[in-house]
């Protein structure tokens, strides 16, 4: 359990650093992105994940995008601690807006983004569609 939560801090700290629409592109990012160095091609074994219902989780890609019923139940524990959202605003900016403890505490910040096809720059750094 700690580790997942550090798991998710680390995701946050990385949302703070940067600094559910209408678009077509909303449907076309819902799936698990991974981390991939695009010069080498070095897979990290980071992702993404931006969910149908609006939610954005951070994780290892194998261990915690599974489809296994126990990581399910497991991150549905964890969205009432802390849960991530998005909102494309336009074909370049989504809105994150993270809260905790069962939305008692929320921030948001725009983040910049480029969908072309299977690759997702988001905030900056490079993904490729896993699923």
């Amino acid at each position: 359990m700690k580790k997942i939560l550090a798991i998710l801090l680390a995701g946050l700290m990385l949302l703070s650093l940067a600094s559910c629409g209408g678009s077509p592109n909303k449907k076309a990012i819902v799936g698990t992105w991974k981390l991939v160095d695009t010069e080498t091609e070095t897979e990290y074994g980071l992702g993404i994940q931006f969910t149908d219902d609006g939610k954005v989780r951070y994780g290892l890609t194998e261990d915690m995008f599974g489809d296994d019923e126990d990581i399910d139940e497991a991150l549905a524990g964890l969205d009432m601690l802390m849960t991530i959202e998005y909102e494309i605003k336009s074909d370049t900016e989504m809105e994150l807006t993270a809260k905790a403890f069962f939305g008692l505490a929320s921030e948001s910040d725009t983040v910049e983004y480029k969908l072309d096809g299977d690759t997702l720059v988001f905030d900056g750094v490079t993904y490729t569609r896993n699923k």
